[in-house]
């Protein structure tokens, strides 16, 4: 409290205050380290408070237009768009296609001819159209000539010949067709409705209603016949 020396006693309370002041600093300095030390180490050591992320911050440089479609041409913008597929056409389904017919090879015997009649119902006095289906037994194909010298057509009912081509062989087309073992040849007859008599002259009798056959033979093979009715017409 009362310093001795050479010196004045100014000077050494001046040296007291300055030490006093070092030794503050020294402890201040001192105590902000191990203070911002700790602050550290919780933040590091994974404490339960976090901090967020920085706000994402917007660039202010001018976007390039090959990368931002915002900022790019109509043209640009297209060319990137994917390409439209074209609606593709249905497809045509395609017919098989069909074998060639056979050709023939010579002439058809009449008992190697198959037939089928084809013939519907009709009114008395009207005509009716009968359908004769012809194919081959044994060749892939053959060819027929139907004349009245080959084939002979009748209408008959019963016991009774309503018609016969012998009476009127004019009425039966000559024709020459193709029989073939899977396609049947068609030759169509025409029986005008009426009764025939020798040399086809005409006769006064209709024939009346009821149930007829259509017998048709190549000469020289087997007969063949289909049913059919001669109807009344239905009056209204």
């Amino acid at each position: 409290m009362r310093p001795t020396g050479p010196l004045p006693p100014r000077v050494y309370w001046t040296r007291r205050v300055v030490l006093v002041v070092a030794v503050a600093l020294v402890a201040g300095l001192i105590w902000f380290l191990v203070s911002g030390s700790g602050r550290a180490d919780d933040s590091a050591g994974g404490g339960t408070k976090q901090t967020s992320a920085p706000p994402e911050t917007t660039s202010t440089t001018p976007a390039d237009d090959s990368t931002t479609t915002g900022s790019q041409s109509p043209r640009q913008q297209a060319q990137q768009q994917p390409e439209r597929q074209q609606p593709t056409k249905p497809q045509r389904q395609q017919k098989p296609k069909r074998a060639p017919l056979a050709q023939p090879t010579g002439d058809c015997k009449p008992q190697d001819v198959d037939m089928k009649i084809d013939v519907g119902d009709s009114a008395p006095g009207e005509p009716n159209t009968a359908t004769l289906l012809l194919s081959s037994e044994k060749l892939a194909a053959c060819t027929l000539s139907i004349t009245p010298d080959t084939m002979t057509v009748r209408v008959t009912s019963g016991n009774d010949v309503i018609w016969s081509s012998d009476d009127c062989p004019d009425a039966l087309r000559a024709q020459q067709v193709v029989a073939r073992e899977d396609l049947p040849a068609a030759y169509q007859f025409r029986w005008n409705g009426q009764r025939s008599s020798e040399n086809c002259q005409p006769v006064d009798a209709i024939p009346t209603t009821g149930g007829y056959w259509v017998e048709a033979a190549m000469i020289g093979g087997e007969p063949h016949r289909a049913y059919f009715d001669i109807k009344a017409p239905q009056q209204s």
